[in-house]
């Protein structure tokens, strides 16, 4: 064999490893992106079919209604526990009274925090049976007579007849 092709054939050796090196490495890139994509699509779909937003979804309606002075609506979205609290005409009224007539207030503004798990949770002492509940805390934005003011309330989410339900916690 003469040095030409010696050289030649040395040189497409060279040529064909550095291309399957390079092959390899835009492949195992490749497969890197792959699998992140795939693991934020999976984590996305999973943070937006999860429980907590689930029940953000169910806190957001309750207060939307709660803001458009539609309080039929939000009663009904109530624990049973809160409905055998409160009478349905009894709470429309009261809360068109406190919230919106006294602030002089049409409207409000409204935000909610992130939910928090509670494992084990008891609604009253004299109930023995406990479940798992999410709490969260709304603020109360007002622009009113009387000057800005922003009111928290503890929110408690509990299922009830495969449904979450809007529960206020009060001191016995």
């Amino acid at each position: 064999m003469n040095d030409n092709f010696k050289k030649w054939v040395i040189n497409m050796k060279f040529r064909r490893y550095q291309y399957q090196k390079n092959r390899n490495i835009i492949l195992l890139i490749g497969l890197i992106f792959t699998i992140a994509f795939i693991t934020l699509v999976v984590y996305a779909i999973v943070q937006f079919f999860s429980t907590e937003r689930e029940v953000e979804k169910v806190a957001e309606q309750f207060y939307q209604y709660e803001q458009n002075g539609d309080f039929s609506n939000s009663w009904e979205m109530f624990h049973s526990s809160m409905k055998n609290r409160f009478d349905k005409s009894d709470y429309i009224q009261d809360r068109a009274h406190v919230f919106l007539e006294h602030f002089g207030v049409n409207t409000f503004d409204f935000t909610i925090s992130e939910p928090v798990k509670i494992e084990n949770y008891q609604m009253t002492t004299e109930l023995a049976n406990t479940q798992t509940v999410y709490r969260l805390i709304v603020t109360y934005i007002y622009q009113s007579k009387y000057g800005y003011l922003e009111i928290d309330q503890p929110v408690i989410l509990a299922e009830e007849d495969q449904e979450w339900r809007i529960l206020w916690e009060y001191e016995e």
